[in-house]
C-alpha cells in the first residue's frame, strides 16, 4: 500500500487504487498529488548533514553539516537537504530561510533507510505573557511567511512547544514524519495559510502537560492546542496519519478553515475527541471527514462552534467509529453553541460507543451512537449508517428540541440500520455533565437487525455475508460487500511515501 515515485518524471504514481466505498479509499490518487510531491530538477543541489558534520564543511555526502538550521540558512529554490542517521539536539528553532517555487521545492528530508531525529528538549520556552501567539504555540521546526517545502522522513522529540509548526505559508506539506513527546500540538498549520497536506505521519502524545517548561512565577497551563491541529486555513488534506496516546484532540479543523479534507487517519487512545471540527471566528466550510478509524477516544466524531459565527457545509461519510467511552458522532454544546446547517452523515459504522463508566447504573457524561446534544442544528442528512450496540440510545436528540422533534430542524434520518439491546425508558436524564434530557429515535424506514460483523471484538467489521439492499450496490455502513477485506490502518501503516529525490552517494 505505497506510492512509488517516478524519477524521469520528477512525480509520484500510485500502486493501486480502490473505490472510496470500500473503506480503504484512494491511496495517494494523482488529483491529490498534483502540486504536491517534492517537484526538484535533478540538476538541483542535494546537500546533507550528520552529527558527526561541521558545518564549515561543504555539505556534501562524504563532507556533511553538523546542524540543521546550516541547512535551512542555505537551501535556496529546487534544492534538498538529507539528515543522516541520528540525533541532533537543539537549542533554538529551526527555521528555513528561504522559498521554493512551483516545481522546484526545497525539501527536507531524512536519509532512506536511516532514521534522522530532532531533540528540541533544550529548546528554552517562554511563560505565556501578554497576546496570543505564545512561545509554546510555536514549533520546534517552525516555517513562517514560505512556500514550497516539504519536511519528509523526519524524526522530532520532547518539545516544551509543538513539534512542526506552519504559519502565513503556503504549499507546505509533511510526509512520512514522527512527533513523540510534546506540550503543544505535534503538527500545526496555523491562519494565513492555504494548500497544504499532512500525510502518512505519525504524532504520539501531544498535549502533555509535563512537557511544560516549569516557571516559578508562574502557574502550570493546560496544554494548548490538539495533536494535529488545522487553524483557519484554505484547501487541505490531512489523511493516513496515526496519531495515538496523546492527552487532548487527535486532529482539529477549526478557526475558519475551509476546503478541506481529512481521510484515512487512523485514531486511537486519546483522552479527549478523535475527530473534531469547530469554528471560531467566523465561517468554517466544506469540510470533508471520510474513511477514518477512530477508537478508545473521548468521542468518536465531534462537531462545534464555540467561537465562530456558523458551520456550514460538513460530509462525514465511510467511517468506522467503535469503542469510544463517550458518543460516536456528537453534535456539542460547548462554547456558544453557534450554527451547524447543511450536514450530511451517511455510510458510517458506528458501534459501542459510550461505556465509559463500565456498567456503572448512571450514564456516562455523554453516551451513544449519534447525540444532537446541540440546539442549534438544522438541514442535515443522517441515511445509510448502521448504528449498532451504542449505550442508552443509536440515536438521540435534546429535549432542546421539543415539542417539534428533529422535523422542526430540517434533521432527516432515514434508510438506517439499527441494532439497539437497551432496555430503558426514553428520555433518559445525563445529570454528570450534559444535565440533558435525551429522547430517542431510528427516524423512517430503518431496518432493525444484528449486523452480521465478523469479528467486532477484534475490530473486523466487515460482514460474514452480503448485506446489500435489495442485492444492489447499495449497502449500510462504512464497509461495502463487494469489495476485498483491507485493513489498511493496520497492515503497513502509516503507507510510506518514497523519497523525492535519487540517492546521489
Amino acid at each position: 500500500m505505497a506510492g512509488i515515485f517516478d524519477y524521469s518524471r520528477r512525480r509520484f504514481i500510485q500502486l493501486s487504487q480502490i473505490a472510496v466505498g470500500s473503506g480503504i479509499g484512494i491511496l495517494f490518487s494523482p488529483k491529490f498529488w498534483k502540486n504536491s510531491s517534492s517537484l526538484v530538477a535533478a540538476e538541483s543541489p542535494i546537500y546533507y548533514v550528520s552529527p558527526t558534520g561541521k558545518d564549515s564543511n561543504p555539505g556534501t555526502f562524504e563532507q556533511p553539516w553538523k546542524t540543521i538550521q546550516k541547512a535551512a540558512n542555505t537551501l535556496k529554490v529546487g534544492e534538498t537537504v538529507y539528515l543522516r542517521e541520528g540525533t541532533y539536539p537543539i537549542t533554538e528553532q529551526i527555521r528555513p530561510q528561504n522559498s521554493g517555487e512551483e516545481n522546484q521545492w526545497i525539501t527536507y528530508a531524512g536519509y532512506p533507510g536511516e532514521k534522522a531525529v530532532i531533540d528540541a528538549n533544550k529548546i528554552y520556552v517562554a511563560p505565556a505573557v501578554g497576546e496570543p501567539p505564545f512561545d509554546h504555540d510555536q514549533g520546534a521546526f517552525q516555517i513562517e511567511n514560505k512556500r514550497y517545502i516539504v519536511v519528509q522522513n523526519i524524526t522530532l522529540i520532547n518539545s516544551h512547544n509543538a513539534g512542526f509548526t506552519v504559519r502565513d505559508s503556503h504549499y507546505i506539506h509533511f510526509y512520512n514524519n514522527t512527533v513523540i513527546n510534546t506540550f503543544a500540538s505535534g503538527i500545526a498549520i496555523w491562519q494565513n495559510s492555504s494548500h497544504q497536506k499532512v500525510l502518512g505521519n505519525t504524532v504520539i502524545n501531544a498535549n502533555d502537560r509535563n512537557m511544560q517548561l516549569s516557571h516559578p512565577d508562574f502557574q502550570p497551563q493546560n496544554p494548548p492546542h490538539e495533536a494535529i491541529s488545522i487553524g483557519s486555513i484554505q484547501q487541505f488534506e490531512v489523511a493516513y496519519n496515526h496519531v495515538c496516546y496523546c492527552k487532548k484532540e487527535g486532529i482539529d479543523c477549526k478557526g475558519t478553515c475551509s476546503q478541506g479534507q481529512v481521510h484515512h487517519n487512523y485514531i486511537h487512545h486519546l483522552r479527549r475527541q478523535g475527530l473534531y471540527v469547530d469554528a471560531w471566528k467566523g465561517v468554517l466550510e466544506e469540510i470533508e471527514l471520510y474513511n477514518n478509524i477512530v477508537h478508545d477516544c473521548e468521542c468518536g466524531i465531534a462537531i462545534g462552534a464555540e467561537g465562530g459565527s456558523e458551520v456550514n457545509q460538513i460530509r462525514i461519510h465511510h467511517n468506522l467509529v467503535f469503542n469510544n467511552r463517550a458518543t460516536g458522532i456528537l453534535m456539542a454544546r460547548w462554547g456558544q453553541d453557534n450554527l451547524r446547517q447543511n450536514i450530511e452523515i451517511y455510510q458510517n459504522t458506528i458501534h459501542h460507543n459510550g461505556y465509559g463508566q463500565g456498567n456503572s447504573e448512571q450514564p456516562y457524561w455523554l453516551v451513544g451512537g449519534l447525540y444532537f446534544y446541540s440546539k442549534n442544528v438544522k438541514n442535515v442528512k443522517v441515511f445509510k449508517n448502521i448504528f449498532s450496540d451504542n449505550n442508552y440510545f443509536q440515536i438521540g436528540y435534546s429535549e432542546a428540541y421539543q415539542p417539534q422533534g428533529l422535523a422542526g430542524h430540517n434533521i432527516q434520518i432515514q434508510s438506517n440500520l439499527i441494532f439497539d439491546q437497551n432496555q430503558v425508558t426514553y428520555p433518559i436524564y445525563l445529570e454528570e455533565w450534559a444535565k440533558d434530557y435525551v429522547y430517542e429515535t431510528k427516524g423512517i424506514e430503518f431496518v432493525e437487525m444484528q449486523p452480521d460483523f465478523k469479528d467486532a471484538l477484534t475490530g473486523n467489521f466487515y460482514w460474514t455475508s452480503d448485506h446489500s439492499l435489495e442485492q444492489t450496490q447499495d449497502y449500510w455502513g462504512a464497509f461495502s460487500p463487494h469489495q476485498p477485506e483491507t485493513f489498511w490502518w493496520i497492515i503497513n501503516f502509516p503507507p510510506t511515501v518514497q523519497s523525492s529525490l535519487k540517492v546521489n552517494e
